[in-house]
C-alpha cells in the first residue's frame, strides 16, 4: 500500500548520500545498523518536505502512523530515522498517537526485530517514547516501565532509556529504580550500559539514589556501567565504588 511512497523517500535519501559521510557514520556508530551516508540534517530535511509533498493530504493521520511503523523495516539506519522523525515532529504535534494502542504497536518495533542496535533503539527511545512520556505523564510512563523485563535485549533497554530526558523528575525513580534492577542483571553489555547512562544523568540531581543502586546490585556491574554511573562522583567516592563492586563480585 506505501510501497511507492516509500520507494520515493529512499529514492530522495539516496541523493543525498555521501561515501565519507557513511564511512564517518559507520567509524563512530559502532555495532549499528548500515547506513547510506546521508547527514542528519538532510535526512530531517528530506523527511519534511517528503510527507509535506507526498503524504499529508494522501492519507488519513491512522494510516500516517501505520507508514512511519514500515518505515523501521528499512535497510538503513536513515529510513529509521526517519520513521521516527516522522512519529515525533509530525504525528505526535498533530495528537496522532497515544499510550494504549500505539504503544502496543510499536513493541512489535522490537519483537519483529526491526529495531535491532543501539543507536536506533536509542534515538527511538529519547525522541519517540520521551516524547510520550513528557506528553501524558505517568500513566504512559508507567505503560513503557513494564517493557524492562522483556526477553528481548532492545525493547528492555528502551524502556529505561526513554526515562533519560527526566533524571532530575524524582516522580520517575520508583520506576527507574526497578528497572535497573532488573535490567543490570542482564549478561549483555547494552542492558548494564543502559543502567550506567540512567544512574549518570540522574547523579547530576540525586547522587544518594545512584549510590543506592550501585549498593544494592554491585555483583552486576560491569567495570563500563560503574565508570558511566559514577562519572560525576569526586574521585574519592569512585575508588570507593569500584571497591564495592569488587568486592561483591568476590563473594
Amino acid at each position: 500500500m506505501y510501497s511507492d511512497d516509500i520507494n520515493a523517500l529512499q529514492h530522495l535519501l539516496l541523493d543525498k548520500a555521501v561515501p565519507d559521510t557513511r564511512t564517518w557514520w559507520e567509524g563512530n556508530v559502532k555495532d549499528s545498523a548500515p547506513f547510506m551516508g546521508v547527514r542528519m540534517a538532510d535526512t530531517r530535511a528530506i523527511l519534511h518536505s517528503w510527507y509535506r509533498d507526498r503524504i499529508s493530504n494522501k492519507y488519513p493521520l491512522e494510516e500516517q502512523l501505520h507508514l512511519a511503523l514500515e518505515l523501521f523495516k528499512g535497510q538503513y539506519t536513515e529510513e529509521k530515522l526517519a520513521g521516527t522523525l516522522l512519529l515525533k515532529e509530525i504525528l505526535l504535534p498533530q495528537d496522532a498517537l497515544n499510550c494504549d494502542e500505539d504503544l502496543k504497536r510499536m513493541s512489535t518495533l522490537f519483537t519483529d526485530g526491526l529495531i535491532f542496535d543501539w543507536n536506533v533503539c536509542d534515538w527511538f527511545s529519547i525522541k519517540v517514547l520521551g516524547s510520550l512520556i513528557d506528553r501524558y505523564g505517568s500513566s504512559c510512563a508507567e505503560r513503557i516501565f513494564t517493557w524492562h523485563v522483556a526477553d528481548i535485549l532492545w525493547q528492555a533497554r528502551a524502556s529505561l532509556v526513554a526515562f533519560v530526558p527526566f533524571a532530575g523528575n524524582h516522580k520517575y525513580y520508583p520506576l527507574v529504580e526497578a528497572s535497573c534492577q532488573q535490567i543490570i542483571k542482564r549478561d549483555e553489555r547494552f542492558a548494564k550500559t543502559a543502567v550506567g547512562w540512567i544512574l549518570r544523568e540522574i547523579s547530576k540531581f540525586d547522587q544518594a539514589f545512584v549510590e543506592r543502586v550501585i549498593e544494592q546490585n554491585a555483583a552486576c556491574f560491569s567495570t563500563e556501567s560503574l565508570k558511566n554511573a559514577t562519572r560525576h562522583f569526586e574521585s574519592q567516592e569512585k575508588n570507593r565504588f569500584r571497591e564495592i563492586v569488587k568486592t561483591a563480585r568476590i563473594k
